[in-house]
């Protein structure tokens, strides 16, 4: 199945209210952070989660698959606030055009002069590629588990890992960070438009689908 995080691309003339009670709290916690895409330092056990469950979801055409199981998680240390997206993917497809393969395809924050910040990574080629504003901090990782990485083992998917300077998007510990998160989910009928009839396509969005012309935030908490 297919994950891919999309957010909006301007955040001109657009409210930056967030939506009433969704608001994750972000955990203080210190410690060196390896971004490999393995998740295995203490922080990530501690860190604040937002499983799939908690978005709302689109469907296009004949989607008729079960959701893969996936889930963000957060944590900040008063400089960097570090996000992962863990997906229990079975079947994790590339493409070169990005509306058409899993991945990061936006996490973006708005900055408290209201402006959307980006951060992107997506399986346009394996490694992923990394665009937007995810250059500003040059920190990230990923990586295929599972049957991609052991054969003979059941599961699979993908993590995608990175850390965001929080002076680069202009909040600090004791803020609250609006953002708006899709992410989106196809099996299927690869190198074609993922809204091609039978193309098993879904989109699950924490906040609006279209934070254009419509905004609809929610909210990061950082512990202060």
């Amino acid at each position: 199945m297919k994950h891919w995080l999309l957010c909006a691309v301007l955040a001109q003339a657009v409210p930056m209210t967030a939506l009433s009670a969704d608001e994750v709290v972000v955990p203080r916690l210190s410690g060196t952070v390896i971004l490999d895409g393995r998740l295995s330092e203490p922080m990530w056990r501690l860190a604040a989660r937002l499983p799939y469950t908690e978005f709302k979801r689109w469907v296009a055409d004949t989607y008729a698959m079960d959701p893969t199981p996936f889930q963000l998680l957060f944590f900040h240390d008063g400089a960097m606030l570090y996000v992962a997206l863990a997906s229990y993917d079975g079947y994790v497809e590339s493409d070169a055009v990005p509306e058409n393969s899993d991945g990061l395809y936006s996490f973006s924050v708005a900055t408290p002069s209201g402006k959307l910040k980006h951060y992107r990574l997506r399986w346009s080629a394996n490694p992923p590629v990394a665009t937007d504003q995810m250059y500003d901090s040059g920190e990230w990782g990923a990586r295929l588990r599972g049957p991609y990485e052991e054969p003979t083992r059941a599961g699979g998917g993908y993590v995608f890992e990175f850390a965001i300077r929080l002076s680069a998007i202009g909040w600090k510990a004791g803020d609250t960070i609006p953002l708006n998160i899709i992410v989106n989910d196809r099996d299927g009928k690869p190198k074609v438009s993922y809204h091609t009839p039978g193309a098993e396509f879904a989109r699950f969005a924490w906040g609006s689908f279209d934070n254009t012309n419509r905004a609809g935030y929610r909210s990061l908490k950082l512990a202060p």
